[in-house]
Formats: structure tokens, sequence, C-alpha cells
């Protein structure tokens, strides 16, 4: 591009000077000869190295007369096998991409994003190899008069949610995917209207995500209003006919599966109302449902929160009946009680304490009390303390988990060294960790893992184990020449001492810009756990006996050839004017399972998760959780998070918003952690 971007200036500048004696007059050439000291020579800007302005490089246009656009289209073709007793057989998931985002100047911001599997299979559901597709279209920020906008979705999408609803502090009402129509009106006086209907359905696969309806139908339908800035009210009934229920797993490639429970019915409605003045905010919900087959249910939770100068409190109690679905997806149910938390943050000090009590309502469940205390202490500018408590008593065994760390800023980047021991009766897990994030050249990451951790039971059910297992993983990518980047994660267990099988996993992307708008990437996966023999202990009486494990595990190749262009009015970037300034924003969605804020190597990407840029602009995250919006107008941004697609119990803070800092020319990288509900 360097190299193209000379040849035209030397061209302009020959051109011109070839023209110049037919353009001046006399007196003007005259005017022009060198003044005596030898002749005028050419200069480069800071030598000619200045990197391209994204909004004049690969992404110029020859159509001035548009606004900003962008399109993506992937082909996939892949293998994928399995290895162990009962494996499947190997499959091809192949299929096709769309991302496309689009401004208008009275219609607001749209995008697209579909897929089409073309064969293949889900290897874990074992369904048989059909083609699948997903699609969904979404528009937003369209302009009405009296300051009203609206946002519409067609497609694949979220049921709708009131704001009120959304922003839930300590009970989630589950956003669930569905085949349909969704759309939302934002007036005065805080009025909001929202309303969606379809089949309930799931995503599937790996590579090419796909979306599996589940049969029936569901829909919403909410409205809130603001009468006055520190009051808000709001109200959305929900329901679901002969829909087959389903739940979410740990898994970030397949953040929700079916379950083989029977077709369900709901009707569902909840009224909210909040209060809110300085630093004090008071909400209240009320819920009334029925699931059929069930008795009626109804509920309440309170919640509120006061801080001011560096502390909040905040606490609430709440009774639910058993049998309450939001849709086609359990809610929180059969509970009662409360909870207080306790936050304080100064320049040096960051503390927090909870303490929640819950019991059921129909007594068939447990009485259980959670506590849990974090404390964190700047030593100085760069290094800093913390200790992390969870405490869990109940009728059943009490378990405890406690947490230390020490974090320094060195010359090589971050580092923490992490102590962890859990206790439960008949079990403990204790390890020591060192985490490192390296200081490298700019556009590249790296991070380390090096783990020593001792299990004491648990492991093969009949198998108590005791074992020392050494554990190390890497994170990290970045370009390695101009064209040609690499990202990737490499994990590695073994057994120190006792008895523990070798477990490996990778997951590797190559990029390779081959030409202007096109690109190859191919990326590996694999996760191996070796065979191994536990020994089994049948009886007391009797010496254990060898109970051999065959090896499993899973691999797939994938062979991306990628189409990307974008193109505008000079090229108008994404958020901004023609002419403006740009530059690229990357990210990745993560399961920040140590709550450090960084994603650390051995941590997840979550994916499927919807991404939304300024509010207007939307893309989901791949299979490794990253999103990529190629070309966005210098300044500041916000990034918002939709938590439709994460896997129970995580979620994000501050309601999903990020804000970042582009600059032009530069790729701007953001890492969005989720946290565990507490």
């Amino acid at each position: 591009m360097k190299a193209a971007a000379r040849a035209s200036y030397r061209a302009a500048c020959l051109f011109g000077l070839a023209a110049l004696p037919g353009l001046l007059s006399p007196r003007a050439a005259a005017q022009s000869v060198p003044e005596a000291g030898g002749d005028y020579q050419d200069h480069y800007i800071a030598g000619g190295q200045l990197p391209p302005d994204i909004s004049l490089g690969d992404y110029t246009s020859s159509d001035p007369g548009q606004l900003a656009r962008a399109l993506r289209v992937d082909g996939v073709l892949s293998t994928l096998s399995e290895q162990g007793p009962g494996a499947a057989p190997r499959v091809h998931e192949d299929g096709v991409l769309l991302d496309a985002q689009w401004d208008t100047a009275a219609y607001g911001a749209w995008s697209a994003l579909g897929g089409a599997r073309l064969s293949g299979a889900d290897l874990r559901a074992g369904a048989a190899g059909t083609a699948r597709t997903s699609f969904t279209l979404r528009e937003r920020g369209m302009p009405f008069d009296d300051g009203w906008q609206s946002d519409n979705g067609l497609g694949d999408l979220t049921a709708p949610l009131v704001d009120l609803l959304r922003t839930q502090p300590r009970f989630l009402l589950a956003q669930g995917p569905l085949a349909g129509a969704a759309s939302e009106w934002r007036g005065p006086a805080g009025v909001q209207i929202v309303a969606g209907a379809g089949e309930p359905g799931i995503y599937e696969g790996i590579r090419v995500p796909t979306f599996q309806t589940l049969g029936g139908s569901a829909a919403a339908l909410g409205a809130q209003w603001a009468p006055t800035s520190q009051l808000s009210f709001g109200g959305e009934l929900a329901t679901a006919r002969d829909v087959a229920l389903y739940y979410q797993t740990l898994d970030p490639v397949l953040p929700a599966i079916s379950t083989p429970s029977e077709r369900i019915s709901s009707t569902t409605a909840v009224l909210s109302g909040a209060w809110q003045s300085a630093g004090t905010r008071a909400q209240l919900n009320l819920i009334d449902g029925t699931l059929a087959g069930n008795p009626k249910a109804l509920g309440a939770w309170l919640d509120v929160s006061h801080g001011g100068a560096g502390l909040t409190q905040s606490f609430g109690a709440f009774r639910i009946d058993p049998h309450l679905a939001w849709g086609n997806q359990l809610i929180t149910s059969d509970v009662q009680g409360g909870y207080y938390r306790l936050d304080y943050q100064s320049r040096r000090w960051l503390a927090d304490v909870g303490v929640d009590q819950v019991r059921s309502v129909s007594g068939l469940g447990s009485s259980i009390t959670f506590i849990n205390a974090a404390a964190r202490y700047q030593l100085s500018r760069d290094d800093g303390v913390g200790a992390v408590l969870n405490l869990r008593r109940s009728s059943g065994p009490t378990a405890w988990s406690l947490e230390g760390y020490v974090d320094e800023i060195n010359s090589r980047g971050t580092a923490r060294l992490q102590l962890d021991d859990a206790q439960q009766a008949g079990a403990s897990d204790s390890s020591i960790t060192l985490q490192q994030s390296w200081s490298v050249r700019a556009g590249a990451r790296l991070s380390t893992t090096a783990a020593i951790e001792h299990i004491r039971g648990g492991g093969v059910p009949g198998a108590p184990q005791d074992a020392t297992i050494a554990r190390l993983a890497c994170y990290g990518g970045g370009d390695l020449t101009a064209r040609l980047a690499l990202d990737g994660s490499i994990q590695w267990a073994a057994a120190l001492a006792g008895r523990a099988p070798l477990a490996t996993s990778a997951d590797i992307s190559l990029t390779w810009q081959v030409a202007r708008h096109w690109s190859t990437l191919l990326s590996y996966y694999a996760n191996r756990v070796a065979a191994w023999t536990p020994l089994l202990v049948s009886s007391p009486l009797a010496p254990p006996t060898a109970a051999p494990q065959a090896a499993v595990g899973e691999r797939g190749i994938f062979l991306t050839i990628r189409f990307q262009s974008a193109q505008g009015a000079h090229f108008v970037p994404l958020g901004g004017g023609p002419g403006s300034g740009s530059g690229r924003l990357s990210g990745v969605v993560f399961l920040d399972a140590n709550e450090n804020g960084r994603f650390d190597a051995g941590e997840s990407g979550a994916a499927n998760v919807t991404v939304v840029l300024d509010g207007r602009y939307s893309v989901r995250t791949d299979a490794n959780g990253r999103f990529d919006f190629p070309a966005v107008a210098s300044g500041v941004h916000e990034l918002t998070v939709q938590s439709d697609n994460l896997p129970l119990p995580w979620t994000v803070t501050d309601f999903g918003r990020t804000t970042v800092q582009v600059s032009t020319r530069e790729r701007t990288e953001v890492t969005i952690g989720a946290l565990r509900l507490k």
C-alpha cells in the first residue's frame, strides 16, 4: 500500500511540473525560478513512513454519493472429528457467513448478520447432517417527529425487555432467542414501548453459528414511562405456547442446548417502579405468572442502593413462588430471603462484602447462607494485594474458598501471583498460580499462566483422587507482518504426583491478507484427555482396583475465505463524517474467571454475543468471543454488550457498556469481561 501511495504521489508531482509552464504567466514563471543554492528537493513527511489512514486506504470508495457501508462475506470449509468411546463419525461443517452494516440519512443505521450451514452436524447434539441457517436484520435509531426513535429487528434475535427489567441487579429475566420480529420505540418523557414475537430457538455450531427452532411460539409486549426525572414505571407481558424448555451450560461454544423435557406453555407479567435521587435508587418489582400444569405463582423483590463519598450500600428482599417462567425459560423461583452489600472505594482501597440468605418457599429446597468478601489495597503505583473469601452454609456440607493475590506492574508487563484454597466435605482443591500479561510491541498481545494444583477427592465417580497437577497456558497474537496475523491459545495439564490424565487443548488462527479485499483464515482447535488408569475403591475391605479410562477428545480444522469491503462518501467511517480519520476497533468478550479485568491465558471467550457500537451498528462475536468493526471514526465511542447469549451464571457489569478511544490509523483492541452473578 505504501509503495502504491508513493507511486501515485510521484505521478501527481510529475504531472504538475509538466503542466506548470502552460498554467503560469511569464511573470509568475519568472517568480518561480529557484533561488541560488541548489535545486528543489522533494521530501516525504516523516520519511514516507506514516501508516495509511483507513479512510484513504483499503476502504476507499469510488462512489461519493453514498453514506458509510461495510460488507464481509466468509466462506467456511471445515473438518470435525471426535476421539473416544461412542465418538461420532467425522463431519464437515461448511457454510457461508454474512456481516453487513450501512448508514442512511433518514432511516437510521442498518445491520445484517447471516449464516448458512451447507453440510455437517452439531457433534455434541448428534443431529443429522442437514442444512441450517440464521439471519438477522436490524435497524437502529430511525428518527421520527417530536423526538421519537425506533429500533427494529427481523430474523433470529432476542425477545425485547424494557430498560427497567433489562438492568435488574439481582434477578434476571432472560431475553430468550427467537426467530421472529421485535421493535422498540423511544420518545419524550422517557417513554419506551417494546414488542416481539416468534418461534423460540437456540444457536448451534462452532464456526458457522446457525439457529435451531424449538417449535411453538413466544411473544412479549412492554412499556415504560418516566413522569419525572426521579420516577419511572414500567411493565411487560411474556407468553409462550407449546415450546420446549432449554437450559444453558457453561460451554462458551454452545451456550444453550435443549433438554428432552416436555413442551410447556406460560404467561407471565411483571410490573416495575423505580425512584432515584442523587446517590439513592430503589426499585420494586411484582411478578404474576402461570406455567401450564402448575398453580398460579406470585412474587416480589425490592432493591435499594445508596452511595456517596466512595461508599455504596445495597440491600433487598424477595419472595417468589415456585414454577415461574419467562417465555420458554425457567427463572429463579421457589426462593425467599434478603441480601446486603457494602462496597468501598478510595484511591488505594477497593473492598466489598455481601450476605445472602435464601430459603425455599415450598420447603422442598434448602436454606442457604452465602457470605462473600473481597478487598484490594494498592501498596504503590505498581503493586497491589488482595483477598477474596466465599462461604456457603446450608443443611448440607459447608463449603468455603479463600483466594489471595499480589499484582505487580513490572518492566515485562503486569503479573499476578495468586493462592487459592477451596474446601468441602471429603474434597479440597488448592493451587498456586502465576499470571503474566507481557509488554509487547504495539498490535501484539501475550499472556501466560502457570499453576500447580492439588486435588483431593472427586475425580472419577467411585475413584477418590489425590493428585498434584501442573497447568500451563498461553494466549497471544498480533501482526507478524503487514499482511500476516496470528492469534491463539494453548493449554496443557499433567500429573506431577498421584494419578491424573494428561490434558491438552489448542485454538490457533492464522490470517493472511491476500489482496485489497480478500483474506484467508486458517483455524485449528483440539482438546484431548489422554488414556489413564485411576484406582477404583469398591470396598474398604478390598484393595483398590485399576479402572482404565479411554482417551477422549475432539479436533477441528477450518479454512475461511473472506471478502471484506467498506465504502462511503470519501469514505464515511462508522460514527463519523466524510473525510474524517478512522481506525479499526476489535476486541473480545470473555468469561473473567478471576475477576481481574484482563483476558488471561486459560479463560474462555463468549460466543454468539451481540456487541453494539454507539447504539447503532451491531456485530456478533465468533466462537472465540472476538468481534471486529473494520473502520470506526476517530474519537470516543461506546460499546454495549447484550447479555442475551452469555452462558449462565455470567453477566456483564455497568449494563454492558464500555467506553473506548479510537485513534486514526491505529487498531484499537478492547477486552470486555463478564462476571459470575453473586
